[in-house]
């Protein structure tokens, strides 16, 4: 169970990656676009929600990473 749960957390920590490189990515083209003063356009708002969101997960999943690295030292100490 502790190696299912370390393999889940670390393919959510890539795919929450991913998703903040794609965010970091459309951010960049909007300021190296001619963007009029004013404002944050709606898709921008968005970008920032999505990264906030993105950051939340990755800390959620680095968390159970670190229970399950935890709980397998505490199996393997009850083994020795």
């Amino acid at each position: 169970m502790s190696i299912q749960a370390v393999a889940n957390a670390m393919s959510a920590m890539m795919a929450q990656q991913d998703r903040l490189a794609g965010v970091a990515e459309r951010v960049a083209r909007w300021r190296t676009a001619d963007s009029p003063r004013g404002p944050a356009p709606a898709d921008l708002v968005r970008d920032v929600i999505e990264a906030q969101q993105a950051l939340r997960s990755f800390a959620t999943n680095a968390a159970v990473l670190r229970t399950a690295d935890r709980l397998t030292g505490l199996l393997l100490d009850e083994w020795a």
